[in-house]
């Protein structure tokens, strides 16, 4: 082998080197680009939503003022209670009365069942 074949095999091995570099250089260009892309469109995104929730507290804030106004506006004044007129009362009827409540049964509850009572079954033996 003699001297310019291996200049030719040399530079044969350096410009592929170079053009594969270049080729490695335009596709990571490439790929950064495309990640850069999509750095600001979530960027700009989170900045939207942002904004959205911002304005959505501030809606809240409001129904909540408006509300509150409108349970004072509903609220009525409060009275002043009646005194409870002067009645005597007599204690033997009084407790008359309350052990007449006791003598009485208590009305009796209507029960309607929603569902019917679970029933168990044995196990068949086999």
């Amino acid at each position: 082998m003699d001297n310019s074949q291996t200049l030719q095999l040399l530079g044969s091995f350096v410009l592929g080197a170079l053009l594969a570099a270049g080729g490695v250089f335009v596709w990571l260009s490439s790929r950064m680009k495309q990640e850069q892309q999509r750095m600001l469109h979530v960027e700009h995104a989170r900045v939207q939503i942002s904004q959205q929730v911002t304005q959505a507290r501030k809606q809240i804030e409001q129904l909540q003022r408006e509300n509150h106004e409108l349970r004072l506006a509903v609220r009525p004044a409060p009275r002043a209670a009646a005194p409870a007129p002067e009645v005597p009362v007599d204690a033997a009827e009084a407790t008359r009365l309350y052990a007449e409540s006791k003598m009485q049964p208590p009305a009796p509850k209507e029960e309607r069942q929603a569902f019917k009572d679970t029933v168990v079954l044995r196990r068949s033996q086999e």
